[in-house]
């Protein structure tokens, strides 16, 4: 019988994930994305050291180099998701996020899989999805560009960074393998500081307010995530909840968007609803992919 916290852990993070964006979303809107980012990963790069009370296998070398390469491919999906939020739309680049799955598989027949027929049907719903998520091309097109193109290349590298944990994890142990790969995003995280507008004590009171919140509150979901695929394997069941994200971002930016001072609602009721019924059809296309 599967346990109910399998359900609701993935679904609670989805809908954290989305408040945790729209408090980013607020803290970038100062002109701070690099020093958000660099505040998020720190907090990350704390918080999964408790994951070493999980234990783990020996740290050889080999061990740590597998991680540090996933947490080098996690940290450019950060840099791009960063990028798709901070110049896009939330509630367009958060259902384009989830077509990682759809990456991992496709990078899984590269490596020498066969492409099953539902992944081209996947691959079309997606398309047809990202017709309607982009229903106001000609209105915002650099907005959507940014959105669609960013979060496309997050999704890419955060789809190389699944397919590295599901090959190098069992011989390390995520107990181990989660420490060192956050330890590395926080560590490339100080590459970034010569990109920071003023230094980090001159951020404004309240834009550190919300980064920290957006950033412990990204931070807890995630490892709800890494919780419920560790402790449950239930991989499926749990990225399909999990990527109702996509449905959450659309409505929570339409319901309660102005409490982020977010705008993007304003765009109109026709685009939203095209927007929330192509989260719909690639959440279908994430649920084939995985199938």
């Amino acid at each position: 019988m599967r346990s109910p916290a399998s359900i609701v852990i993935p679904l609670c993070s989805a809908v954290g994930y989305t408040f945790a964006a729209l408090a980013l979303k607020r803290a970038m809107d100062g002109g701070h994305p690099w020093r958000v980012l660099f505040i998020v990963n720190l907090i990350g790069a704390v918080l999964f050291q408790t994951w070493l009370l999980h234990g783990g296998e020996p740290f050889t070398v080999i061990n740590v180099t597998h991680a540090v390469l996933a947490g080098t491919a996690f940290f450019i999906g950060q840099v791009f998701t960063f990028i798709a939020i901070s110049r896009g739309d939330i509630s367009i680049a958060t259902p384009v996020l989830g077509t990682k799955v759809i990456f991992v598989a496709l990078l899984v027949c590269l490596a020498g899989g066969q492409l099953d027929s539902k992944l081209w049907v996947a691959t079309f719903l997606t398309t047809v999805a990202l017709a309607l998520l982009g229903g106001e091309w000609h209105a915002n097109r650099q907005r959507l560009l940014v959105s669609v193109g960013f979060a496309f290349l997050a999704s890419v590298a955060f789809a190389a960074t699944d397919v590295m944990q599901q090959l190098w994890v069992p011989a390390f142990g995520f107990g181990h393998f989660g420490p060192v790969m956050f330890l590395t995003v926080g560590t490339l995280s100080f590459a970034l500081i010569p990109f920071f507008s003023a230094p980090l004590r001159e951020m404004p009171r309240p834009m550190v307010l919300w980064a920290f919140g957006g950033g412990l509150l990204l931070t807890i979901q995630a490892m709800g995530i890494a919780y419920c695929i560790a402790v449950y394997h239930e991989v499926t069941v749990t990225n399909v909840l999990y990527n109702t994200r996509g449905l959450w971002s659309v409505a929570l930016v339409w319901v309660v968007g102005h409490w982020f001072s977010n705008s993007e609602k304003h765009v109109g009721r026709g685009i939203m609803t095209r927007r929330l019924i192509g989260a719909l059809i690639l959440l279908a296309a994430v649920y084939l992919s995985l199938s």
